[in-house]
């Protein structure tokens, strides 16, 4: 058992991460993991590793992910990833992530607490630390569960989304961040973090409305304030709005018309560095108005067995400056 983290471990020993094919729990045997369901394959066939310490918690048949481009690369991602020169100079005139540090600190106060016994926070994405989300890290009073669908030093086990390897009302709070846009089917990935999530459990989610494609063929789906209520209408409502604005917006087209005029996405970061003050465009109009323009939004809400949520509340919802 020396080769998983003493967290990781704790979780697989107590039921929390369950087998991929059939969400029975899950026994270590001295370095492997096994299924405990008898006529499952994995009771017999180990639960693959890579780097002998990041469980592959995946079912294969149900996902596009495949099992020797993982083992054959040691869980390499498939796009390059933040740590790069330019993300500090990116992260400069790209813009704020002050709202995303707001939401977090609301979003660490209202996860659900239990007397002596620390919330686990189950974070979807969770292979690179997202804009404005290292105060995640730093928190004492909670416990960090984190997958991605490659390794890092931040990944405890790869799974896909889809398919959340994880027992059903379990989990005390869900971070996912930058992700939605990213899986094939949002609907069933929001499904099952309402699956696992115990009741009065917390989710945040921060997605893209009015961005380009980033990490090219990876990229689906974008949503609106509003649709992104939608999305999570299974949820009540803590807070939701927008990230950034009309001038992010106006920004990030600054620097594809660059990318594309000059074919270098060098060049393109330096030219959007001189257009920087663009952004603050986005505390020079309404919020309202900020919402109908977003580059982003967000949605903080919890897992109420009690709320209802129709398709006429949707309309009432709306924020936006086109209200009548």
């Amino acid at each position: 058992m020396k080769s998983f983290s003493p967290l990781l471990t704790e979780h697989l020993e107590n039921g929390t991460l369950v087998c991929p094919l059939c969400l029975s729990p899950l026994k270590i045997v001295d370095e492997s993991i096994y299924c405990t369901n008898t006529a499952c394959s994995h009771s017999v066939t180990e639960i693959p590793l890579i780097q002998k310490k990041i469980p592959i918690l995946v079912n294969f048949d149900e996902t596009i992910l495949s099992k020797d481009a993982l083992l054959a690369t040691g869980g390499e991602s498939l796009i390059p990833r933040s740590g790069n020169k330019y993300d500090t100079i990116k992260r400069i005139f790209w813009g704020s992530d002050g709202k995303t540090k707001r939401n977090l600190a609301r979003f660490l106060e209202v996860i659900p607490k239990q007397p002596g016994k620390k919330p686990t926070v189950l974070i979807i994405g969770g292979g690179a630390v997202g804009n404005g989300a290292a105060g995640m890290y730093d928190a004492k009073d909670i416990n960090i569960l984190s997958f991605d669908i490659y390794a890092s030093a931040n990944t405890d086990f790869i799974a896909d989304g889809h398919s959340l390897p994880i027992a059903d009302n379990s989990i005390d709070g869900i971070w996912i961040q930058a992700v939605l846009e990213h899986v094939m089917y949002p609907q069933r990935v929001v499904a099952e973090i309402h699956r696992v999530l115990k009741p009065g459990g917390i989710v945040y989610a921060e997605t893209p409305f009015q961005q380009h494609v980033h990490e090219g063929p990876y990229d689906f789906t974008r949503f609106t304030e509003s649709g992104h209520r939608l999305l999570f209408k299974d949820f009540k409502l803590v807070d939701s709005g927008f990230l950034t604005g009309i001038g992010t917006v106006l920004l990030w087209n600054v620097r594809y018309a660059a990318w594309g005029l000059t074919r270098s996405k060098k060049a393109a970061i330096v030219i959007a560095m001189a257009f920087g003050w663009i952004r603050f465009f986005d505390h020079l109009v309404p919020d309202s108005f900020n919402v109908d323009t977003a580059s982003g939004v967000y949605f903080l809400g919890r897992k109420d067995l009690d709320h209802k949520f129709s398709d006429k509340d949707i309309v009432t919802h709306y924020k936006g400056f086109q209200r009548k």
